[in-house]
């Protein structure tokens, strides 16, 4: 192969590989600027909430007691079968406790907050986040700030 055939050949399989990166650069551009609150993603928390809100209470109970009482400034909740995950956090700017459970979305979390003001759980329902419906006092749906 001559040398002229190699730089073609070689030019031709980079602006394959350019394709196929632009390409998927363009779907995960797509796919992240998809919306996140769509009515059937706030309907599927409120609709979980509203069929374990026992379990959520008690939950919540026991983590803001159990992370006053630790000294530490965040607390992982056990798993469940009807949410992904969930964490118990201390504000930074505040003294507000939020209990946040993703259902399964992780940018539209169900939020407890201990003070009932959304003010206090900063890029989760404020400064880029911002609630999307408020269930209870202290409950909320918000959507997280994805930037």
């Amino acid at each position: 192969m001559t040398l002229l055939t190699h730089l073609w050949t070689r030019r031709k399989r980079l602006d394959l590989y350019q394709l196929i990166g632009l390409g998927a650069g363009i779907a995960i551009a797509l796919i992240g600027c998809s919306p996140i609150a769509t009515p059937e993603a706030v309907q599927q928390v409120e609709q979980t909430f509203a069929d374990h809100q026992p379990v959520f209470t008690e939950l919540t109970t026991t983590a803001v007691a159990s992370l006053q009482a630790s000294g530490d400034s965040q607390l992982k909740l056990p798993d469940s079968s009807f949410y992904d995950s969930t964490w118990a956090a201390e504000t930074l700017n505040s003294e507000a406790i939020a209990v946040s459970f993703v259902i399964e979305e992780f940018y539209l979390p169900l939020v407890y907050i201990s003070t009932d003001d959304p003010e206090d759980v900063y890029d989760t329902c404020t400064n880029g986040g911002k609630v999307v419906k408020q269930l209870e006092p202290y409950w909320y749906i918000c959507q997280r700030d994805w930037n």
